[in-house]
């Protein structure tokens, strides 16, 4: 699992992609790497976790960890005002006013989201290849996921058409001897339609890694199956699957061994439906990750197992 340049951890809410993600980050910056830490949950709780306010500036939380918090909201503005800035030059002022209106009315339009997120993060990991020698992304719950990785594919092949169009359009204004105005407009799309080719490359490369993490409980393994079938499906690596919250072996009480029993069935089923990829099973805490010496503490356990 490890000497990979990106990880994104995902699956259902509640499940502890935030506590594991950091505990992994926290492991690969005490083995020697630069590594950055980025949240794409709306919930934002690495904050919580680390006991500091990160926000959407990159800063240093530990030696050899930095992370940020991309709020999807604040992207989808800044995100809607880039576009923006790139059709300008190209549009009377009346049809630019036109367009303004349309893309703010958009703005909580299905999808827009996760452009937004994943523009920021392309610019965001592209950006620090240089300076980063890892990337940590926890995800928001599944289906947001899910839906962001494919955005990476669709919004690449829309630039590719709208450039295309600029072109042509470019051509026949030159036949037509019209002024252009779309220089700047063309030279940004390029730019993004270039950034998410490379982008796309990076994910579906053998430097990427996705880490499923579930609980020992049926929906969560029926959401988990769903999203190992979708991410493979689109051809980006997974090795390993970590299950988080497992009772403990010295449990004791009619109650609680009620729960092992079926807890014993679900585990068997995901054996059954994930035999393909290195399960790691991490034990229930008896508390909650409240403190970086907790978090360091699950970190050894995680080290220790993923090394077993």
């Amino acid at each position: 699992m490890f000497g990979r340049k990106v990880y994104f951890f995902g699956g259902k809410g509640g499940v502890g992609k935030t506590t594991l993600s950091s505990a992994f980050s926290t492991i690969l910056a005490k083995r020697g790497s630069r590594v950055l830490l980025v949240s794409t949950d709306p919930a934002h709780s690495l904050s919580d976790i680390f006991g500091v306010r990160i926000g959407s500036e990159t800063r240093e939380i530990d030696d050899g960890l930095w992370a940020t918090e991309i709020d999807p909201r604040e992207e989808i503005r800044a995100y809607v005002e880039r576009a923006l800035e790139t059709i300008e030059g190209s549009v009377s002022p009346d049809v630019f006013d036109q367009i303004r209106e349309i893309f703010h009315a958009v703005e909580h339009t299905p999808g827009v989201e996760e452009a937004a997120v994943i523009d920021t993060l392309s610019r965001k990991i592209l950006g620090g290849l240089e300076e980063f020698d890892a990337f940590v992304v926890d995800t928001a719950p599944t289906g947001h996921a899910l839906a962001m990785l494919k955005t990476v594919g669709r919004v690449g092949r829309w630039m590719e058409e709208v450039i295309e169009r600029k072109l042509k359009a470019e051509a026949m204004k030159e036949v037509a001897g019209v002024e252009d105005r779309s220089t700047l407009a063309l030279e940004v799309l390029r730019e993004r339609r270039e950034r998410f080719s490379k982008f796309s490359k990076l994910i579906l490369s053998e430097k990427t890694l996705f880490v499923p993490v579930l609980n020992p409980e049926k929906l969560s393994i029926l959401e988990t199956e769903r999203l190992v079938r979708e991410v493979t499906g689109m051809g980006i690596s997974i090795t390993h699957v970590l299950v988080n919250k497992v009772l403990p072996e010295e449990v004791s009480g009619e109650f609680m061994e009620r729960r092992k029993s079926q807890e014993r069935d679900h585990i068997n089923l995901i054996k059954e439906k994930f035999r393909k990829f290195q399960l790691v099973f991490i034990r229930l805490r008896p508390m909650d990750v409240r403190s970086v010496e907790d978090l360091k503490d699950l970190a050894k356990d995680l080290e220790g197992r993923l090394w077993s």
